[in-house]
């Protein structure tokens, strides 16, 4: 369904309600559908850079599926990696007593793993760090190449200038603008200014129907729209 037509049936059921509020509202319930469904999946891609070991995930990445480095499957790593050998200096430091020395080894051995709305890719090279008497056999990445993430995900938000000329959640498989405008509407009937709890609860009710429609959807292995998004994640 085309952005514009769910556009304009939340505001027939709220013409008050400014422009930009309902564009945010959308927004929102294909947030939601996503994040609770694995309806929407997105690949994202940048260079990695040498001797870097984390990239910070865009924070509409809900599930990480398969990380690639040039186009080889990477293993996502088990258990925990003991030293950090990429943040030497802390922000707004000058203090390099703690760096650790440069890299100068390289392994194809490589995986990924999460933290703390980063993705880290790192190399498994025997003894590769030693502080404070403790030993890694884990480095940051040591080349330069093409990292892929196909994650699932919720697509790049709409704007005010786009609305007229982009569909919601455009390459998922499945119509589920309805479901989006239902969002909408129940929101906008909890809001003090139109409070209709009947009515709220109803769209709601709606609403939940597309969420189960798109896990089942999910579930069946048809939800891809193979999109690549560049630059950071």
């Amino acid at each position: 369904m085309k952005s514009q037509k769910v556009f304009e049936l939340i505001k027939r059921h709220h013409p008050s309600m400014p422009g930009q509020e309902v564009v945010d509202i959308i927004n929102d319930g294909v947030d939601e559908l996503c994040r609770r469904t694995d309806i929407y999946e997105q690949s994202y891609s940048q260079d990695t850079v040498k001797a870097q070991r984390y990239y910070t995930l865009d924070p509409k990445i809900y599930k990480i599926l398969k990380v690639t480095l040039d186009e080889v499957l990477l293993p996502r790593l088990q258990g925990q990696v003991m030293i950090d050998d990429d943040e030497i200096v802390e922000s707004g430091s000058s203090d390099t007593s703690n760096a650790i020395t440069s890299i100068s080894t390289t392994s194809n051995n490589r995986y990924w793993y999460e933290d703390l709305g980063r993705i880290g890719i790192v190399e498994k090279v025997s003894r590769a760090i030693t502080r404070s008497n403790k030993t890694s056999d884990y480095q940051s990445v040591n080349v330069v190449g093409l990292l892929r993430i196909k994650t699932y995900s919720s697509p790049t938000d709409l704007t005010p200038s786009n609305i007229e000329t982009s569909t919601v959640l455009d390459g998922a498989k499945g119509d589920f603008g309805k479901y989006i405008a239902d969002y909408g509407i129940a929101h906008g009937y909890r809001s003090p200014d139109n409070l209709n709890l009947q009515q709220a609860e109803y769209f709601e009710a709606r609403f939940e129907k597309g969420v189960k429609e798109a896990r089942k959807l999910g579930r069946s292995g048809y939800a891809s729209n193979g999109r690549i998004m560049p630059v950071d994640f």
